[in-house]
């Protein structure tokens, strides 16, 4: 029973996820084609300062909830919620003032006079937003994962609703997209109150010796990865924003964008990898962890790379099919971006943090974000492109996780990189290589020319085929997904 109850806690939190990833996935695209450059690249603007400057607002505390409620009786769980909440509003009060008040400043910065107007107008939203943090991980801690689903669902589908559909019927501009963000927020933030309250209604608060000191003493180490990260991050959409302009800074924003499946796959394997790892490090069992670490790597790669490298191949196509003709330049930054897609193929941050190594990964980011921010102000003073931009910060990712696996192995003698698991990639990228080489010259035939939705469906449909009937010849066993999928039903 336990083991089923896992598995229906896994396939709900995935739901959630898939529902979440296809309703954010469908909406840049219809904003693409309804506004115009100027206005999708000062909305696009406002969400990078909102999702750039959360992280330093939140400080760690959405991470409490998950990692104290299972370490609590229910009365605790109680205040420690109220409390968090409190403390989130107060937080959500401040940020929207930062914002109000540094509204000129920010719009000066990113070389565009209009941005100001858009974020005060977007300053009130924080109030609603950080309040509702937390009901993910409150219902994740008590087994409750049909709700978060339902919850998560629920909240994607009032942002489109309130986004997109005044958009499309009444052709308000992105000031009227910014309302509708704005009032889906608020709606969410009712139900979440609700939600968080729901599961304590007849419980009675119990006090938590030294509570503060408690959250604050485990939120604080995480606020020094996130600030690094808010550096690293950031760098390449601060200099795109600054330098080149509003349209190019849409056609960036929509290049760099990730495959919603390739997140939910990184997702569900750092989730597994951690307390893993956590475990064997305790038992000195460390061997074991890193050969399932090993096959994760091969499963997850059977999966993505395939998807990825059809990305890189038909960019051009995946890029007008989503956002429209006028959007083609995206498709240079699609290509370098999805260098950070595959490197979510090795998950080194859940390996860190289970071995006790944060403090080499915030180490390492405020290094990285020190040469980052230096390089690209050279790239943009001296003759750099956007596109050398994103390729530069694209090869950072790929420095920092060669870096971690080398730290890992001094301090532990594993390598996370084995030379079976390099031979395997390879093996798998040349293949995928060939298949779509093949492919690249069939698409340029006459008859290949036809409406680019149906072109994509007819050489993704001719290109899974290829790969997995000539994938038995090399023990590639491209249906390894829903072989996976079968194994952790049946197993938990």
């Amino acid at each position: 029973m336990k083991e089923k109850s896992n598995f229906n806690q896994a396939m709900w939190l995935g739901i959630g996820q898939l529902c979440t990833f296809a309703i954010a996935f469908i909406t840049a695209p219809i904003l693409s084609r309804y506004f115009d450059k100027v206005e999708y690249g000062t909305y696009r603007q406002i969400l990078y300062v909102y999702i750039s400057l959360q992280s330093l607002f939140t400080m760690g505390l959405p991470n409490v909830f998950a990692y104290f409620i299972p370490r609590l009786n229910v009365g605790q769980q109680k205040i420690l919620i109220n409390r968090l909440t409190l403390i989130f509003l107060v937080l959500g009060g401040l940020f929207s003032l930062v914002l109000f008040l540094s509204a000129e400043m920010i719009g000066e910065l990113l070389n565009n006079p209009e941005l100001s107007v858009g974020i005060r107008l977007f300053s009130l939203f924080p109030l609603f937003t950080l309040p509702a943090m937390g009901v993910e991980g409150i219902y994740t801690a008590i087994r409750r994962a049909k709700e978060i689903a339902i919850y998560h669902i629920f909240s994607k589908i009032m942002m489109f609703l309130c986004i997109v559909l005044p958009v499309i019927i009444w052709h308000v501009g992105y000031r009227g997209a910014i309302i509708g963000w704005g009032i889906a927020s608020f709606i969410t933030f009712i139900i979440a109150m609700y939600m968080k309250k729901r599961p304590y209604v007849k419980v009675d608060v119990e006090k938590i010796p030294n509570m503060y000191r408690e959250i604050f003493s485990y939120s604080f180490p995480l606020t020094g990865a996130f600030i690094a990260g808010f550096f690293v991050n950031s760098a390449d959409q601060f200099f795109v924003s600054r330098y080149y302009g509003t349209q190019v800074f849409a056609e960036f924003s929509n290049g760099c964008f990730s495959i919603p499946i390739v997140g939910m796959i990184a997702v569900s394997v750092k989730s597994v990898l951690l307390p893993l790892f956590s475990k064997a490090d305790a038992t000195h069992t460390l061997d074991s962890a890193v050969v399932s670490y090993n096959n994760a790597v091969k499963k997850t790669t059977t999966i993505v790379m395939p998807v990825l490298l059809f990305c890189v191949f038909f960019a051009d196509d995946c890029v007008v099919a989503l956002f429209g003709k006028e959007y083609l330049n995206s498709q240079y930054y699609l290509r370098m971006y999805i260098i950070r897609d595959f490197l979510q193929i090795f998950p080194y941050f859940a390996v860190l943090m289970a071995l006790g190594y944060s403090k080499f990964y915030m180490n390492m980011h405020i290094l990285g974000a020190i040469l980052l921010w230096i390089l690209d102000f050279i790239i943009v003073n001296v003759c750099g492109t956007a596109s050398i931009i994103v390729l530069v910060s694209s090869l950072f990712h790929v420095l920092c996780s060669l870096a971690a696996f080398i730290f890992i192995y001094r301090k532990t003698r594993i390598s996370l990189l084995p030379v079976n698991v390099q031979k395997y990639i390879g093996k798998l990228l040349l293949h995928c290589c060939i298949c779509l080489t093949i492919l690249f010259f069939v698409r340029n035939m006459k008859w290949m020319q036809c409406n680019v939705f149906m072109l994509l469906i007819v050489l993704g449909s001719l290109y899974y085929t290829m790969i997995i009937i000539s994938g038995k010849f090399l023990s590639i066993n491209y249906l390894e997904s829903i072989q996976m999928l079968r194994k952790v039903r049946r197993n938990g």
